[in-house]
C-alpha cells in the first residue's frame, strides 16, 4: 500500500527493531563522536556533549580512520575508478575506450564542482562508519548541472534489505522548518503549516520520505509511474501524503563495516574496541585524580584547631605548624599512586583502539621511509590483505551504486558524449575498475613477484643470455607501473613505442650507413688509382 498511514506504520516498525543499536550508537557518539550524539535524545544547538569524554584518543583515532579510507579509497587528487566495456570484444576498441574515458572525466568534474559538495560530505560518511558502523549519502539531481550529495545522519534513516541481502527500501524521518517545507512542497503542503510559515517561519515539523520498489511499475510511461523506483513524502503531523514520485535509479549509497548475521546494520571499529574506549576513560579519570592529589596533596593537620590559622598561598607563613623539636605538625598526605604505571595501562587500551581504528597499519611506511621499492610492495600486499573484505563491501554497496547514480543523472542532463555505435549494438553495457589506493594495494602481490624477477635477471642472463627471452619487459613494466601508480597520461601505448623503436631502427640504419662511407670511398678511391695505372702502363 502507499497510503500515508501505511508509510508511517512501516517506518516505524522498522525504527523499532534497531532500538539496540541506538543506544548502543549514542553511548558511542559521546566518547567517539560527541556531535552526534542525538540518537535517543534531541539537544539544541551548540549544547555541549562531552561530558562524559575525559580521553580525547577515541575521537582522534576515528578522525584519522576517515582520513585513511577516504585516502584509500576516494582520493580527491586521484582518478580512483574508470570503466571499461562489459564486452571483453570491444576491450581494445579505441573509439569505445576514448569515449568511456571522456565519460570517465566527465563524472569527476560533475563530482568534484565545488557546488556539488561530494569530498566534504564524503568524508562525515567515513567518520560515520568509523564511529557507527554505516553512512547513508544521498545524492540528489542539480537540474541542469549534475548531483548534489548530501549526508544523511543514521539518526534519521532506517532501511530493510531485499532476499539478496541488498538495501531496496529506505524510510527517512526528518525536520523542517515551516518556511522550508514550504519552498521544498510548495501548494503540496499541508495547509497548517502554510499558515505557520507567515507566523512562526523557523517552526519545525516533521516528515518521513521514503523510497522503495514501484511495485505498480509501468514499463514505457514517462512519468514518475514508470520509474523502478516509487518515493512518497508524508507529513507527519497531520499524517497526509503530501508528494508522490519516482527515481529512475538508486538515490543512495550506502556503506556498511562489518555485518553480523542476520543483522541490516553493520558494527564499526568503535564498537570493536568498545571495552577498550570504556577502559581508557576511565584509566584517564582515575590518573587526573591521583595526579591532582600528588601536585596539589591534601594537608594532614594534628588537630581541628589548627586548620583555622592554616594558609596554602605560595609563600604564606603558617605559625605554630612546627612542634618544640622541630616536627611539622601538617604534613602532605602522600597516596602512593603509581602515575607512571597508569599511563603505561592507557598505552595498552590506546594501542588496541588504533589497531580497531586501522591506524597502525598505515604507519609502517611512515617509521620505514628507507625501505627499498620491493619492500613498499611487500607492505601494500600486506595491507590489501588486511582490508581486501572492507573494500569488497564498500565497492558493492557504495560506490557501486554512487557511480550507476551518477551516470543516470548526467546522462539526463545531456552531460555525456554520444555513445559508439559499437557498443550500442552490444547494449551499452560498462563495468567500473577501481583503481584506488586500496585496490593497487591488493594487486601488490604480482607487484612482488615482477619486481622480484626483474631482480633476479642480470645473474640469469649471466649464467644463461636466453633468460632475457622469458619475460615480456615492456608489458611487465608497464603492469608494474599500474600497481605503483603512475599517472596513465605518463604511460606511452602500444603504437607509440612501436613509433619510437621504428625511429631508433632508421637512427641505427643510417649511424651505419655513414660509418660505412669513408671505407666506401677508400675503395673506389684505390680501384680508379689502378685504372690509371693500368691504362698508364
Amino acid at each position: 500500500m502507499s497510503d500515508a498511514d501505511s508509510i508511517l506504520d512501516h517506518e516505524s516498525q522498522l525504527a523499532s527493531r534497531r532500538a539496540n543499536f541506538e543506544s548502543w550508537w549514542d553511548e558511542i557518539a559521546r566518547r567517539v563522536m560527541p556531535s552526534d550524539a542525538q540518537f535517543t535524545t534531541t539537544s539544541a544547538e551548540g549544547e555541549k556533549r562531552t561530558e562524559r569524554l575525559h580521553d580525547g584518543s577515541p575521537v582522534t583515532a576515528n578522525e584519522r580512520f576517515a582520513a585513511v579510507m577516504e585516502d584509500l579509497l576516494t582520493p580527491r587528487t586521484q582518478l580512483w575508478h574508470q570503466l571499461a566495456p562489459e564486452d571483453e570484444d570491444l576491450a581494445e576498441d579505441r573509439e569505445v575506450k576514448a569515449y568511456l574515458e571522456q565519460v570517465n572525466k566527465t563524472l569527476f568534474a560533475m563530482r568534484y564542482r565545488p557546488r556539488a559538495n561530494f569530498a566534504s560530505q564524503k568524508h562525515q560518511g567515513y567518520m560515520s562508519i568509523g564511529a557507527f558502523g554505516n553512512s547513508c549519502l544521498y545524492i540528489d539531481e542539480d537540474v541542469g548541472a549534475g548531483t548534489r550529495y548530501r549526508q544523511i545522519h543514521m539518526r534519521e534513516v532506517r532501511w530493510s534489505e531485499d532476499h539478496q541481502g541488498r538495501i531496496d527500501t529506505l524510510y527517512r524521518r526528518f525536520r523542517l522548518e515551516a518556511r522550508q517545507a514550504v519552498q521544498k512542497f510548495g501548494k503540496q503542503c499541508p495547509e497548517r503549516i502554510r499558515e505557520t510559515a507567515g507566523r512562526e517561519p523557523f517552526r519545525e515539523f516533521e516528515f518521513v520520505h521514503c523510497v522503495r520498489p514501484n511495485d505498480d511499475m509501468k514499463p514505457g510511461r514517462q512519468d514518475y509511474r514508470g520509474m523502478p523506483w516509487a518515493s512518497f513524502y508524508v507529513a507527519c503531523e497531520s499524517r497526509q501524503m503530501i508528494d508522490t514520485g519516482g527515481y529512475t535509479s538508486w538515490p543512495y549509497a550506502i556503506g556498511r563495516y562489518q555485518l553480523a548475521p542476520g543483522e541490516q546494520y553493520a558494527r564499526s571499529p568503535a564498537m570493536a574496541c568498545w571495552p577498550a574506549i570504556c577502559t581508557l576513560n576511565e584509566e584517564k579519570k582515575t590518573i587526573l585524580r591521583a595526579g591532582q592529589k600528588e601536585v596539589d596533596p591534601p594537608i594532614l593537620l594534628q588537630e581541628d584547631g589548627a586548620l583555622e590559622p592554616f594558609n596554602l598561598r605560595a609563600g604564606a607563613l603558617n605559625y605554630g605548624m612546627v612542634s618544640q623539636d622541630g616536627s611539622p605538625l601538617a604534613i602532605p598526605f602522600n597516596s602512593g599512586a603509581n602515575v607512571p604505571l597508569g599511563i603505561e595501562l592507557m598505552q595498552l587500551e590506546k594501542q588496541h583502539i588504533d589497531d580497531s581504528f586501522l591506524v597502525t597499519v598505515f604507519q609502517i611506511l611512515l617509521e620505514n621511509q628507507q625501505m627499498t621499492a620491493t619492500q613498499v610492495l611487500e607492505v601494500a600486499q600486506q595491507k590489501g590483505t588486511l582490508l581486501a573484505p572492507i573494500m569488497g563491501r564498500q565497492h558493492a554497496e557504495d560506490l557501486g551504486p554512487l557511480i550507476e547514480r551518477e551516470l543516470d543523472i548526467a546522462a539526463k542532463a545531456g552531460l555525456l558524449p554520444p555513445m559508439p555505435d559499437a557498443l550500442m549494438e552490444r547494449g551499452g553495457g560498462y563495468k567500473i575498475e577501481y583503481r584506488s589506493p586500496l585496490a593497487r594495494a591488493m594487486r601488490a602481490q604480482d607487484g612482488v613477484a615482477i619486481a622480484r624477477t626483474l631482480e633476479s635477471m642480470p645473474a640469469a642472463i649471466a649464467v644463461d643470455p636466453s633468460a632475457a627471452l622469458v619475460m615480456d619487459v615492456p608489458a611487465a613494466m608497464r603492469e608494474l607501473s599500474e600497481i605503483n601508480g603512475v599517472p596513465a597520461k605518463l604511460l606511452r601505448d602500444s603504437a607509440q613505442i612501436a613509433q619510437i623503436q621504428q625511429q631508433q631502427q632508421q637512427q641505427q640504419m643510417a649511424a651505419q650507413a655513414a660509418e660505412m662511407v669513408p671505407d666506401m670511398s677508400g675503395a673506389m678511391l684505390n680501384a680508379a688509382k689502378a685504372e690509371q695505372i693500368r691504362m698508364g702502363g
